[in-house]
């Protein structure tokens, strides 16, 4: 019993590890610095209106606010789609009821779309695409010579493996002052089934993830359990789709 009072001591007075060391901490830094201002909160004002069966519809209004990751060079934006489109979660999906099992129908709007700079000014923008099956919309600026937006390193992409270590950039909330981010973390699974997706170890919604390199390896996004069951809530999952799939939906937004 002494022994392990003295270890848990000496275990609490030792500093904590360093989460990255060497050459992934250079790395991460450098990114962090060179591309910080290219993951950006996107504000918008949705309406959502549901509807259950045969019930009368319920509309809300709300503004959220999600992260974005800027992947073109003309300022197009990617973020998660049920981050920014709650109905795209619901619609569809079958809930228990007093009168038995029902299917909601959902449809939402998005209005007055803004990108928020760092330096505190507001962009307009617009949503140009949504990919309701891999849960990515795509987020253009109005006037994309003025918003001086600046993509991240995308030309060469990288492909993830167990155990891999990772990047992560993203920025805190309002709180905080929305001030960068940067994560380095590591691939826990690999899903392969329906598509493919990648586990790490912590959450990256809306955010790049790269690899050890620097090269892009995707976006983080959510993953939604099957609509057809009433008994199970849409419960999402975040993982990080490749950059390939990124990159092949956003030459559909251009």
């Amino acid at each position: 019993m002494k022994s392990l009072i003295i270890s848990t001591a000496l275990l609490l007075a030792s500093p904590l590890l360093p989460a990255s060391e060497g050459p992934l901490r250079e790395k991460a830094v450098a990114l962090s610095e060179a591309h910080k201002n290219s993951v950006l909160f996107i504000s918008a004002v949705v309406e959502i209106e549901v509807t259950a069966g045969d019930n009368p519809a319920k509309k809300e209004e709300k503004k959220i606010e999600t992260m974005g990751t800027v992947i073109g060079d003309n300022g197009l934006i990617v973020v998660s789609l049920s981050s920014l489109d709650v109905a795209a979660a619901v619609d569809g999906r079958m809930v228990n009821s007093p009168q038995g099992p029902m299917k909601l129908s959902a449809k939402s709007t998005t209005k007055e779309v803004k990108i928020l700079m760092p330096d505190g000014s507001e962009v307009e923008a617009e949503v140009s695409f949504k990919d309701v099956d891999q849960d990515l919309a795509f987020i253009r600026p109005q006037k994309p010579d003025a918003a001086k937006l600046i993509a991240i390193p995308n030309k060469e992409l990288a492909t993830l493996a167990m155990q891999d270590d990772v990047i992560i950039l993203g920025r805190l909330g309002k709180d905080l002052n929305r001030e960068p981010v940067v994560m380095t973390n590591e691939v826990i699974a690999i899903v392969s089934k329906p598509r493919t997706f990648i586990k790490l170890g912590t959450q990256s919604l809306g955010m790049p993830v790269f690899d050890k390199d620097g090269k892009f390896a995707g976006i983080g996004i959510n993953r939604f359990s099957s609509k057809g069951d009433p008994n199970e809530p849409p419960t999402p999952s975040n993982v990080v789709l490749p950059a390939a799939d990124v990159m092949e939906a956003a030459a559909q937004a251009k």
